[in-house]
């Protein structure tokens, strides 16, 4: 499977089990309002995230997209779409889950090398992420919620849908059942 059917696969597999109900082109339609909405500019500031919390899910988020021949995800400011999703769209309890889950992580990181997530080696980053993975059979658990808003924050920035997927511009809507509109002669072009 090439990388771009994965996450199309992850895109709409997870988005449509979180969100029952909601369809893959409307899913991709608000992911691109909230990065309009949090892309970066001299007035971005965090919402729910602190500086530190920043710097940590911008390393979760690039082991689990990194850069390689296509951009990854600090290209698509994958930080920028989760500090939006969280402080405005998520309920509190869920940002909180969220936020609660990174300080977590760092107390893991400091107990296994004796430093925060950001500070260690790309190889411990990875590992503790596989052990979050293998924990996230329990529902509800923080980083199945950190996975999907990178997937789909990713998926759905500029720079995956021209770069990654190949699907930039994207194409206008057809409405098929539209009435019929006939052009007048004193409005049809002489």
């Amino acid at each position: 499977m090439e990388r771009r059917e994965a996450l199309r696969w992850l895109a709409a597999g997870a988005g449509l089990g979180l969100l029952p109900g909601i369809q893959p082109d409307d899913l991709l339609a608000f992911g691109r309002h909230v990065h309009a909405q949090a892309m970066p500019s001299s007035s971005a500031q965090l919402r729910a995230l602190d500086a530190h919390a920043n710097r940590t899910v911008i390393a979760m988020a690039e082991r689990i997209i990194p850069a390689t021949e296509t951009p990854g995800a600090t290209d698509a400011h994958v930080n920028l779409f989760i500090d939006h999703m969280l402080a405005a769209w998520y309920p509190p309890a869920d940002r909180d889950r969220v936020l609660q889950g990174l300080r977590d992580l760092d107390a893991r990181s400091r107990a296994r090398r004796g430093q925060d997530f950001v500070s260690s080696a790309q190889a411990d980053q990875t590992a503790l992420l596989h052990a979050l993975d293998d924990e996230m059979s329990a529902e509800g658990h923080w980083f199945g919620l950190f996975k999907y808003l990178t997937v789909w924050g990713y998926c759905t920035s500029e720079v995956a849908l021209r770069e990654t997927l190949h699907e930039y511009p994207l194409p206008g809507r057809y409405d098929g059942c539209a009435p019929y509109q006939a052009r007048t002669r004193s409005s049809a072009p002489s």
